[in-house]
């Protein structure tokens, strides 16, 4: 190599005095390397103790947690508590032992010492937000439901009946994402709130969603009310009856081929009637008055009684011997009967007065809303798909006894009424781009979302670290302080310069004047790459390739 070359190439050369300093630091930042990446490996995986506390709470459970030996870490922004997943249930345990996290609310601040002169007005205070924090946790313990609260409206009871108000409620409810009540549920909720409170009724209970909707019906009787409930009990009739046919046919035909539409056409009107009916030709006899009257025409004896006394007694007349006084006595009435003047009939009066009662039937009917009028029905079957030998698929269309037989169940499961105007259609029709449904299938927890898996994993990734850290970078760093410096080879010859008070170079590209000084030889480079500069673009490349 030519001294130009050298020139260009001079290597850096560290002082002795350095080299073990740079030594010991470079082993001390691989061993702190090495260290924190072994530490990183065996740091365990943290799980969430408490999620969501309010500074107080976080700050109590901490002390608590420090105090019995057991690692956390405290998120500052959701005010989570997380331990090592091994230490969770055990660090629980030692909480609840000690009554943390402490309840915030509820009737547990009642039991708290509040002190002396403290109002009767605070008192009701302190109780009803209790009571309120208490349904509050109730409600939220459904499975759809993440939060709750609830207001409660409760006026000061008068002595006057006349001036006493009702209490009112409110719920707010955070739903679940991707969850929602059913009317059923908010029923429910309406009437617990309604049954905790005295006095309180249900239609003064309202509850709404985060989104601000009202999922609670409206109170009182008014025409609104009563339409939605009318159309929520006409849709639920109509799902009741499309469930109850689909699950009919579904082992028939296979699920997911088969589907029914019903239309229930609900009376949403109230209807009264009163009917008052006579029936003529059935009389009974109620009463039955009845008189008579009889009266005697012409004198009969007259006088004052006791006026024979006043005539002359009849002369006697002699028995004949065995006849007997009443012989006599007889004879002689006859005798005088026959010679008396006679007496005319007496005049007689009879009447009779009868009651009848008609037949009278008196009626009152009154119909609710909600009632059937005509059930429509509709249903769409797939044809019946058959598997061949060589596992082909063919369809066939439903025969007429197998859409009849359908038919009978579907009138059958609806209850249908001929009188009533109900109607079934059953259609077979092949299924166009409808996917066969297969059964759900739960998927397995992947191997390397395991907890055992991961730290094995996490281990065997530090020692991997670690051994590159040593291999790549420590290695070659005490290799570098230890080895002497090597001495410049060349790689090409170069040229010698032009000018005439150039040196002269021998057979192997040396210099034949080495007393030139430094500066001399940075010129004869200069004027080498000037005159050349493709060659000296060789000689670098090559000193480059060859990590001189």
């Amino acid at each position: 190599m030519s001294a130009e070359a050298a020139a260009l190439r001079r290597p850096f050369l560290i002082p002795p005095n350095l080299k073990p300093l740079l030594l010991l630091l470079g082993i001390a930042a691989a061993a702190a390397a090495g260290v924190g990446v072994v530490l990183w490996s065996q740091e365990p995986n943290y799980s969430l103790l408490f999620g969501k506390l309010s500074p107080q709470d976080a700050a109590q459970i901490a002390q608590a947690l420090e105090s019995n030996g057991v690692p956390y870490k405290l998120d500052s922004v959701t005010g989570a508590i997380t331990v090592p997943s091994q230490q969770v249930h055990d660090a629980r345990l030692k909480l609840a032992g000690q009554g943390l996290p402490e309840n915030d609310g509820g009737f547990a601040v009642l039991s708290k010492n509040s002190g002396l002169g403290v109002s009767q007005f605070m008192e009701g205070a302190r109780y009803q937000h209790a009571l309120e924090m208490e349904l509050a946790r109730t409600i939220a313990n459904l499975q759809a439901i993440e939060a709750a609260r609830v207001h409660l409206a409760m006026p000061r009871q008068s002595a006057f009946i006349r001036d006493r108000r009702s209490p009112s409620a409110s719920v707010f409810l955070q739903m679940k994402p991707g969850r929602r009540l059913e009317p059923q549920q908010v029923t429910a909720i309406v009437n617990l709130v309604a049954s905790s409170i005295p006095e309180l009724d249900a239609r003064q209970v309202t509850v709404v969603d985060q989104q601000g909707r009202l999922l609670s019906s409206p109170g009182g009787d008014d025409e609104l009310a009563a339409r939605d409930k009318q159309l929520e009990l006409a849709r639920s009739l109509e799902e009741r009856y499309t469930q109850r046919v689909e699950q009919l046919l579904a082992p028939l035909v296979g699920p997911g081929r088969v589907r029914a539409q019903v239309v229930a056409d609900v009376e949403l009107s109230t209807t009264e009637e009163a009917r008052e009916q006579y029936r003529p030709d059935s009389q009974i006899v109620r009463s039955e008055q009845s008189a008579e009257e009889t009266s005697r025409n012409g004198t009969g004896p007259q006088g004052v009684p006791g006026a024979l006394t006043n005539q002359p007694p009849v002369a006697g007349t002699a028995l004949a011997p065995g006849v007997s006084d009443i012989a006599v006595s007889g004879a002689a009435g006859q005798g005088q009967a026959e010679t008396a003047v006679p007496v005319p009939p007496d005049n007689v009066s009879r009447q009779s007065t009868r009651n009848y009662e008609i037949d009278r039937t008196v009626a009152y009917t009154r119909q609710p809303a909600g009632r059937l009028k005509r059930l429509s029905v509709a249903v769409l079957v797939d044809n019946q798909r058959t598997v061949a030998a060589d596992g082909s698929i063919n369809e066939t269309a439903l025969s007429s006894e197998q859409l009849n037989n359908m038919t009978r169940l579907v009138k059958d499961a609806v209850g249908f009424d001929e009188a009533r105007g109900d109607s079934v259609n059953i259609v077979n029709a092949a299924f166009r781009g409808e996917p066969e449904m297969q059964p759900i299938e739960i998927e397995p927890v992947p191997l390397w979302e395991r907890p055992l898996i991961r730290d094995i994993a996490k281990l065997l990734a530090g020692l991997l670290v670690l051994l590159v850290l040593v291999l790549a970078v420590l290695r070659p760093l005490v290799r570098g302080l230890l080895d002497p410096p090597r001495a410049p080879q060349a790689s090409a010859p170069l040229p010698a310069p032009t000018d005439a008070g150039a040196p002269a170079q021998g057979a192997q590209g040396e210099l034949v004047d080495r007393s030139i000084g430094y500066e001399e030889r940075i010129e004869q480079a200069r004027a080498l790459v000037n005159q050349d500069p493709a060659r000296v673009a060789q000689v670098v490349k090559t000193w480059v390739g060859k990590d001189e």
